[in-house]
C-alpha cells in the first residue's frame, strides 16, 4: 500500500507550512468561511436565536486571532512549520477556552466536556492552517512560475523583434563616439600640415599633436567600445504579447489525479469526530468514526475507477469531482438517518459533512491543480530559458563582431595611418614630399573613419592563414562539410567569431601544451547550432578551469563550451556551441 504522502509531497507540505501567509485578507476570508460554516452546522440551535452573541464570538475570535498573527509578522523574523504547528494548535486550543467559556457563561452551551472540545478545537483551527498554508503556497508557486514564464517570454521576443534595430543603433553610438573623439583633432592636425611643416619646431609640435592623439585618444578608445557594447546585455524593449493566464485550472486533465484517498481521509476525520459530539451525543463518536471507513473506501474506488479514464475537459471534469467530494459521505450519511433516532440531526450532520468533504476534496484539487500547472509551465519555462540563452548568445555575437569590425579599422588602418603620419614628420628632413605623404596617411585615416566598416571575412581564406601561421609548428587539420561552409559564407558574423575561436584555441594549445598537432570538427546541430571541436595532442592543463584560455571570449560568443580531456586518445579537448542566424548577416 502507497503512504499517505511521498517523502516529497510531504517535503513540499512542510515547506509550505513553515512559509504560511497568515496575516492576509485572504486568510481572514477563508477562516471567516470556514468558522461560519462550522458555526451554522454545529450550532444551528442557538445560532439564530442567540444571534447578537454569536455575532460578538466572530468578532472577538477574530480580532484575538489575526492580533496574534499581527504581533508575530512584527516580531518574529524567521518561521518554520513546527513553530506554525505548535502555534496554530495553542491559537485553537486559546480560541477554544474563550468561545466555549463565554457560551457557558451565558448559558448558552450547558454541556462542556472540556477535553474533547479543546483537542478538536485546536485540531480544527491547524486543519484551516494547513490548508490555507499549501493551497496558497501552491498559487503564490505558480504565479511565480507564471510571472517567470512572461518575463523570459517578453525577452525572447524583445530580441528577436528589436534586436536589429537596437544593435543598428548602437552601431550608429560607436561610429558617432568615435568620430566625435578623433575626427575633429584630426582635421586641425591636417590643417597644421597643409599651412606648413618647414620648420623644426613647427614639425615638432605637429609629432606631438599626432602623439598624444594616438596615446590618448586611439589606444583607450577600445575600451570605451569594449564598456560601451557590455552594456548591451539585454534589449530594453518587449513585445507586448499576450501573457500566460494565472488561473491554474486546466483545460484537460486526468480526473483521478486530483483525488487523494489518503490525505482527504485524514483531514476529514477529523469532522467525522467532531460533528456527532454537537449533532448526534457522545455516544456518537465512535459510531461516526467507524462509519468514516466507509468514506475512504469509495475514495479509494473512484480512483481506481477513474485511474484508466483519458483526458477530459474541465467544462466535464469539475463538475465531476464536485460529484466526486460528497459522494464519499452518503454511506455514513444513509447509515446515520437509519440508526439515529433524531431524524432531523442526522439530516444536519449529513449535509455538514457532504459540506466539509467538498471544501476539503476541492481544495485539495485545486492544490493539485496549482500543481499541475506549475509543472508544466517549469517545462515551458526551461524551453523558453534555451531559447533565451540562444537568441542572447546571437545578438552579443552579432554585437560582437560589429564592436570587432570597427575596433580592428580604428587599430588597424587609422592608428597605422597616424603612426606613419608620426614617423614621417619626426624624420630629420621633412620636404614638401613627405608632408604630402603625411597628409595623405591621414585623410585616409579620416576616410576609415568616415566609412563605415563593412564585415567581408571569408572563412576559408581564414582558415588557410590560420593553418600557415603555425606550419611547422603545429600542423592542423580541419573537417567542415559543404553545407556548413553555405551557411558561413551567408553569415559573416559567425564566421568572424569562428575564426577568432580557432585562432584562440590553437593558440593556447601550441603556447600552453606545446601542441603538434590539432584538428578541427564543425557541424550543424539542430537546423541552428554550429557544434565547433578542437582536439589537440598538446600537454593538458593541470586543472580543467574556465580562468585563461579565451574564457571571457567563449563566455561571450557561445551557447556553452567545455574544457576537458580524452586520457583514452591522450587528447585535450575544447567543445564549443554557437548559434547562427538563418538571416543572411
Amino acid at each position: 500500500m502507497k503512504p499517505i504522502l511521498s517523502r516529497l509531497a510531504f517535503q513540499t507540505f512542510w515547506q509550505r507550512l513553515g512559509d504560511a501567509y497568515l496575516f492576509t485578507w485572504g486568510y481572514l476570508g477563508f477562516h471567516f468561511f470556514s468558522m461560519l460554516a462550522m458555526r451554522i452546522f454545529l450550532n444551528y440551535e442557538t445560532l439564530i436565536k442567540e444571534f447578537a452573541f454569536w455575532s460578538i464570538i466572530f468578532v472577538i475570535e477574530h480580532v484575538f486571532i489575526f492580533s496574534i498573527y499581527g504581533l508575530a509578522k512584527i516580531f518574529i523574523k524567521k518561521y518554520s512549520a513546527l513553530l506554525v504547528l505548535v502555534g496554530a494548535l495553542v491559537i485553537g486550543f486559546v480560541r477554544t477556552v474563550i468561545t466555549t467559556g463565554l457560551a457557558l457563561e451565558i448559558g448558552i452551551d450547558a454541556n462542556v466536556s472540556w477535553g474533547f472540545q479543546l483537542v478538536t478545537g485546536a485540531l480544527y483551527e491547524l486543519v484551516m492552517v494547513g490548508i490555507w498554508a499549501n493551497v496558497n503556497g501552491a498559487y503564490r508557486s505558480h504565479k511565480a512560475i507564471v510571472a517567470e514564464l512572461n518575463s523570459t517570454k517578453n525577452e525572447i521576443l524583445g530580441y528577436r523583434e528589436n534586436a536589429e534595430e537596437i544593435l543598428r543603433e548602437q552601431q550608429e553610438n560607436l561610429v558617432s563616439l568615435t568620430r566625435k573623439s578623433l575626427l575633429p583633432q584630426l582635421r586641425l592636425i591636417e590643417e597644421a600640415i597643409a599651412a606648413g611643416v618647414s620648420t623644426q619646431v613647427t614639425r615638432w609640435g605637429v609629432a606631438q599633436e599626432l602623439k598624444g592623439l594616438i596615446n590618448n585618444q586611439v589606444r583607450p578608445l577600445s575600451e570605451a567600445l569594449r564598456r560601451s557594447a557590455r552594456d548591451l546585455a539585454k534589449p530594453s524593449k518587449v513585445s507586448k504579447e499576450p501573457t500566460v493566464s494565472i488561473l491554474a485550472i486546466p483545460k484537460r486533465f486526468f480526473i483521478s489525479h486530483s483525488i487523494f484517498p489518503g490525505v482527504n481521509y485524514v483531514v476529514i476525520l477529523l469532522g467525522f469526530i467532531a460533528s456527532p459530539y454537537w449533532l448526534l451525543g457522545l455516544s456518537w463518536v465512535p459510531i461516526s468514526a467507524l462509519f468514516s471507513i466507509s468514506y475512504f473506501l469509495v475514495l479509494v474506488a473512484l480512483k481506481r475507477i477513474t485511474a484508466p479514464w483519458p483526458e477530459i475537459s474541465a467544462w466535464l471534469g469539475v463538475p465531476l469531482l464536485v460529484i466526486f467530494s460528497v459522494l464519499p459521505v452518503l454511506p455514513s450519511f444513509a447509515l446515520t438517518v437509519l440508526l439515529h433516532p433524531n431524524d432531523e440531526q442526522a439530516t444536519i450532520f449529513g449535509f455538514s459533512m457532504m459540506t466539509l468533504s467538498a471544501v476539503v476534496f476541492l481544495a485539495l484539487a485545486l492544490l493539485d491543480s496549482f500543481d499541475f500547472g506549475s509543472r508544466a509551465y517549469r517545462a515551458q519555462l526551461d524551453e523558453q530559458v534555451k531559447d533565451l540563452a540562444y537568441e542572447t548568445a546571437l545578438f552579443e555575437q552579432q554585437l560582437w563582431a560589429a564592436r570587432r569590425n570597427w575596433s580592428l579599422v580604428i587599430h588597424g588602418t587609422v592608428q597605422a595611418s597616424l603612426t606613419a603620419a608620426l614617423t614621417r614628420l619626426n624624420s630629420n628632413e621633412v620636404d614638401e614630399t613627405t608632408s604630402e605623404l603625411a597628409k595623405k596617411d591621414l585623410e585616409r585615416a579620416i576616410s576609415a573613419l568616415t566609412n563605415p566598416p563593412a564585415v567581408n571575412l571569408q572563412l576559408d581564406r581564414a582558415i588557410e592563414d590560420l593553418a600557415a601561421t603555425w606550419q611547422g609548428v603545429c600542423e592542423i587539420d580541419f573537417e567542415i562539410s559543404a553545407q556548413l561552409k553555405k551557411i558561413f559564407s551567408s553569415d559573416a558574423n559567425l564566421a568572424m567569431c569562428v575564426n577568432e575561436i580557432l585562432k584562440e584555441a590553437v593558440s593556447n594549445a601550441v603556447r600552453h601544451g606545446d601542441a603538434k598537432n590539432a584538428n578541427v570538427e564543425m557541424k550543424l546541430v539542430g537546423g541552428d547550432v554550429v557544434e565547433l571541436k578542437v582536439s589537440n595532442d598538446g600537454t593538458p592543463p593541470s586543472t580543467i578551469a574556465r580562468k585563461g584560455l579565451g574564457s571571457a571570449l567563449l563566455d561571450e560568443l557561445t551557447l556553452a563550451w567545455k574544457l576537458s580531456t580524452d586520457p583514452n586518445r591522450e587528447k585535450t579537448v575544447l567543445l564549443v556551441t554557437l548559434p547562427h542566424s538563418k538571416k543572411p548577416a
